[in-house]
C-alpha cells in the first residue's frame, strides 16, 4: 500500500527536508493534474525554493472551493527521484525525472484517492483540463438572471440562475435539483455542467428554468453537512414559492426535475403538493435506500470480477452494519455503535484485506455514511411519496447506469405510481447511457470525466417535447 511505502521511506530520513545534490532547475513552480473519482481532474501546483542544502515546498490546489497554500513538510530530491509529503491532508508523492518530456512522472495520494501525477514546468489552465463541446458559451440568445430567495424556516439564503427565452411572456419553468454531495447550480461533475446544458436547451425551446447552488455551496448560505434530503426538499419548495412571484412565469406550470438524489428530493416536495405541475426523475431511485445499497455493491463487485458466491458472502457480512444505519436510531447514538461494528468487521477481515488499510482508516473512510444526508437516503422509501403524487411524472434512466439500476428502479417507480391511481406516467430507458446520461464506453464511474459528451442529445429533446406536450 502506498501509505506503507511512505512510512518505510520516511523512517529512513532525519529531519523534514534533505537533498543529495544541488539542482537549480528544481527551483520554482511545478504544475500537474491529479485525477479523482468520476474522472474529475484537479490542478496541482508545487512550489520549491532553496533552503540550505535542500528545498522547502508549498502545495496549492487551485480548483478546490477554498484554495489555500499548504507547507510541504518533507521534500526529498535524490538520484532523479522527488518525494513529497504533507501528513495534515494525507498527501504523498513519488516521482521520477523523465528527461525526454522534462517532467517528473509519478504517483500521488490524497487521503483515500491515489493516482498518477506528472509535474512539469508548463502551467496548466482550468480551460485545458477538459474538452466540453456541449457547454454553452455567451452571448446567449435568451435571458439569464442571477437571483436569490430565502428559506425563512431554515434561515438559508439560496443563490441561483433564472433562465428563460428572450421574448416577453409567461413560461413553464423547470426547477432543477442536483444529486448527492455539495453541488453548485450547474451540478458540475468532472467538468460536466449538466444543468447548464439543460437550461440552455430548454431556453432555446420555449421553457424557463431555475437552478441554484446547494445550501452551503457557492453563493448560498447554510451548512450542507448538517442537512438531509428533507431539508433540501424544503429548499425546493421555497424555490417554487419564489417563482410564483415572477411575472414571466406561468405559475400553473412549475415542475421539478431531479437527478439521482435530486429525484428523491423532487418526490418529497411534490407529495400532496398541488403547486407542482410535473415531476421529472432522471436516474432517480424507485427502490428503498437500503435495498439500493445492496444492488449498488453487487453491481460494482461484479464489475470488479467477484464471483456470485463472493458477492453474496460480502452482502451477508455487511448486512448488520447497513441494517444498523437504516434503523430508526438517532445519529448521536448511531455513530459510536456503527464505529464499534466497523472495528469488529475489520478484526474479522482476512490478512490480505487488512493490508489494504488500517483499522482507523476503515472507520474514517466510512464516515461519509454517517451524515444526515447519507442516513436520510439510506432510510428513504420512495413508494411512500410516489403514492402521494398526482401530477404527471416522467422517469428516465440509462441502461448502463451502475449506480441506479434502470430496470429495477423504473419498474418500482411505475408500480408505485400506478397502484395509487396516477396513470399520468412516462417511463423510458435510454440504451447505452450511464448515470449522467452520457453515451458511454466502459460505463464505469471513473469514465465520467473522460467522456467529452455531457448528455446525449436525445435526452433533453425527449424531456422538452414531454413538457411542451403537457
Amino acid at each position: 500500500m502506498f501509505k506503507g511505502f511512505w512510512v518505510l521511506i520516511l523512517g529512513c530520513l532525519v529531519g523534514s527536508t534533505t537533498m543529495a545534490q544541488d539542482n537549480p532547475a528544481m527551483t520554482g513552480k511545478w504544475y500537474g493534474v491529479f485525477k479523482l473519482y468520476y474522472g474529475e481532474k484537479k490542478r496541482v501546483i508545487v512550489d520549491l525554493q532553496p533552503d540550505g542544502a535542500g528545498y522547502t515546498g508549498h502545495l496549492q490546489l487551485p480548483d478546490l472551493p477554498e484554495s489555500e497554500t499548504l507547507d510541504i513538510e518533507t521534500v526529498v530530491y535524490r538520484k532523479d527521484t522527488l518525494l513529497l509529503r504533507i501528513s495534515e491532508v494525507g498527501f504523498a508523492y513519488s516521482g521520477v525525472w523523465d528527461a525526454v518530456n522534462r517532467q517528473f512522472k509519478g504517483i500521488a495520494s490524497f487521503g483515500n484517492d491515489k493516482g498518477a501525477l506528472d509535474l512539469g514546468k508548463k502551467e496548466v489552465t482550468k480551460e485545458e483540463l477538459y474538452n466540453r463541446p456541449q457547454e454553452p458559451k455567451p452571448p446567449f440568445p435568451y435571458l439569464t438572471q442571477e437571483v436569490r430567495f430565502n428559506n425563512i424556516k431554515d434561515k438559508v439564503s439560496l443563490s441561483g440562475t433564472f433562465t428563460r427565452p428572450a421574448a416577453p411572456g409567461k413560461y413553464p419553468v423547470v426547477v432543477m435539483l442536483s444529486g448527492s454531495g455539495p453541488q453548485n447550480r450547474d451540478e458540475e461533475i468532472a467538468g460536466h455542467k449538466l444543468f447548464l446544458v439543460l437550461a440552455d436547451y430548454f431556453a432555446r425551446n420555449g421553457i424557463a428554468s431555475l437552478r441554484y447552488d446547494d445550501r452551503g455551496v457557492g453563493n448560498s448560505t447554510g451548512v450542507y453537512d448538517s442537512s438531509s434530503i428533507y431539508d433540501f426538499a424544503h429548499d425546493a419548495i421555497t424555490a417554487m414559492g419564489y417563482l410564483k412571484t415572477r411575472t414571466d412565469v406561468d405559475v400553473a406550470n412549475i415542475g421539478l426535475l431531479g437527478h439521482s438524489e435530486g429525484a428523491m428530493i423532487a418526490e418529497i416536495a411534490a407529495a400532496n403538493n398541488p403547486l407542482v405541475a410535473f415531476v421529472i426523475s432522471m436516474a432517480g431511485p424507485g427502490l428503498p435506500g437500503r435495498e439500493l445499497v445492496d444492488r449498488q455493491l453487487a453491481i460494482k463487485s461484479k464489475l470488479a470480477g467477484d464471483s456470485d458466491s463472493a458477492i453474496i458472502a460480502s452482502q451477508k457480512r455487511l448486512k448488520p452494519y447497513w441494517d444498523l444505519l437504516a434503523s430508526d436510531r438517532d445519529l448521536a447514538s448511531l455513530k459510536p455503535a456503527a464505529e464499534a461494528m466497523l472495528r469488529k468487521l475489520y478484526q474479522s477481515s482476512s490478512e490480505e484485506e487488512k493490508k489494504q488499510l488500517t483499522e482507523d482508516e476503515m472507520v474514517q473512510s466510512t464516515a461519509m455514511t454517517l451524515t444526515p444526508e447519507a442516513i436520510s437516503i439510506l432510510r428513504f422509501k420512495p413508494a411512500e411519496y410516489l403514492k402521494q403524487i398526482k401530477c404527471p411524472v416522467m422517469a428516465i434512466n440509462g441502461t448502463e447506469d451502475i449506480q441506479v439500476d434502470a430496470t429495477a428502479n423504473l419498474n418500482a417507480i411505475s408500480r408505485s405510481l400506478n397502484e395509487y391511481g396516477n396513470l399520468l406516467t412516462t417511463i423510458r430507458k435510454f440504451d447505452g447511457l450511464n448515470h449522467l446520461f452520457q453515451r458511454c464506453k466502459t460505463c464505469r464511474e471513473s469514465e465520467y470525466g473522460e467522456l467529452e459528451q455531457t448528455i446525449d442529445p436525445l435526452v433533453p429533446a425527449f424531456i422538452t417535447h414531454w413538457i411542451l406536450q403537457l
